[in-house]
């Protein structure tokens, strides 16, 4: 792996595309991990609330507050509410999906330029070197235009206020 770290083997000219490379990969598995439990926890904390909702309609009296059922259940419905929206705005699942996918065809790219397998097979280190560029540019491209197409809608409706 060391020699990953500084260009892959494959000279210094390699050494700044391979560490952007790397850098992009990160970015893009923090992302994901971030998103991804930003969905999970707020699919698990609607689901909860759902169920307790029954329980706190028939069981939720608070002792001295008599409006407590009614307050529980809203309040219940509101979080929901609210962590539907949120999910709506942020776009949490969307954002883990396309930023996991992207991260996997870096890695991927990464692979194939390192045992030069694939469009990398049987090139010459210099047109190989353009060719990972290429190619990891343009997925790092595609990713933002999916984003950005993705998020247009969320500025639309944000917007109309």
């Amino acid at each position: 792996m060391a020699t990953e770290a500084k260009g892959g083997g494959r000279g210094p000219k390699l050494a700044p595309l391979w560490e952007r490379i790397k850098g992009q990969i990160d970015w893009y598995d923090r992302k994901a991990k971030a998103n991804q439990r930003a969905y999970k926890a707020s699919k698990i904390a609607i689901i909860a609330l759902a169920i307790l909702i029954p329980v706190f309609a028939e069981y939720g009296q608070i002792p001295g507050f008599p409006e407590s059922r009614a307050f529980l259940v809203g309040a219940a419905a509101g979080v929901i509410v609210l962590l539907e929206g949120l999910q709506v705005l942020n776009k949490w699942h969307e954002n883990w999906v396309l930023y996991r996918a992207t991260c996997e065809s870096l890695r991927n790219e990464q692979h194939l330029y390192a045992e030069k397998a694939g469009p990398y097979a049987g090139l010459k280190a210099d047109a190989a070197h353009r060719l990972l560029a290429e190619r990891t540019s343009s997925l790092v491209m595609a990713e933002h235009g999916k984003w950005a197409k993705a998020h247009e809608h969320k500025v639309e409706t944000t917007g109309a206020f």
